[in-house]
């Protein structure tokens, strides 16, 4: 069963289906054009989009198979401008590895490629995606904060206008954001529905514009003992792990 392409790797996630572009190459981003190689190894966010640009309404249960992962593969690769993800999900589930998640970076999300995973996720003119696609997309990204140590955080749900530390490349800022979070009212993906799969997932709501989420993290960082920065990177995950949380992940209910 095919996997994730993680340097040059596949990695499965459990209870997911996904295809690759080593099965079918023409599924695979191309160089140059949607993506180039990445200069760091320090994965510090995963960026949501959706494929439509509106306000998402959700239905019950799976959605049929829509043939995303070529559909979006064509769209990319005739497309002029520089547009691309590494992931999609198509309304039935099925998870789509465009890229290498670790050694490529795919232009959608302008000055945070360099630092990010970008998904995109069907929709169709009408802005429906489905429930089921959406715990789809919670669960693997549950499992992509786990396996690059990105700490399980994001902003409010309901909040989709611009984080200035986003827009300005996110360099400091780890966790999962929607592109609405680098454009504000100019952009209206993912929607509200995925956060809300990530927060019944026990993801933690932080104010970024309010730098909440530093201040938690210097206070944790002085009870770990380390280096205080206010940025939980792969420092702080090494500190975390040594203190017996798996993966180097906070669970929130935890105590140091």
């Amino acid at each position: 069963m095919p996997g994730l392409v993680i340097d040059n790797k596949e990695e499965l996630v459990p209870g997911l289906e996904i295809i690759n572009y080593h099965d079918q190459r023409l599924l695979k981003l191309k160089a140059g054009e949607d993506m180039r190689a990445r200069h760091t190894r320090w994965i510090r966010s995963i960026v949501w989009h959706n494929t439509k640009n509106i306000a998402t309404t959700q239905k019950d249960g799976i959605g049929p198979d829509t043939d995303l992962a070529d559909r979006i593969s064509r769209l990319w690769t005739k497309d002029p401008s520089h547009a691309g993800a590494h992931l999609s999900v198509d309304w039935n589930g099925v998870v789509c590895c465009h890229a290498d998640l670790l050694q490529d970076a795919a232009y959608h999300a302008s000055s945070m490629n360099e630092v990010s995973i970008g998904g995109e996720l069907y929709e169709d003119k009408n802005g429906v995606v489905y429930e089921g696609q959406m715990e789809v997309a919670a669960w693997l990204t549950e499992w992509l904060c786990r396996r690059f140590g990105i700490q399980k955080q994001m902003p409010d749900p309901n909040f989709n206008g611009e984080i200035a530390r986003i827009k300005a490349g996110g360099k400091d800022c780890v966790g999962v954001f929607g592109h609405c979070h680098q454009y504000g009212g100019k952009k209206n993906d993912p929607g509200i529905h995925i956060f809300l799969a990530l927060l019944r997932a026990g993801f933690k709501v932080f104010n970024f514009n309010k730098n909440e989420d530093k201040d938690y993290w210097l206070f944790m960082q002085k009870a770990l003992e380390i280096e205080s920065d206010g940025i939980p990177g792969p420092s702080t995950c090494d500190a975390l792990r040594a203190k017996g949380f798996s993966n180097g992940l906070y669970d929130w209910s935890g105590d140091l």
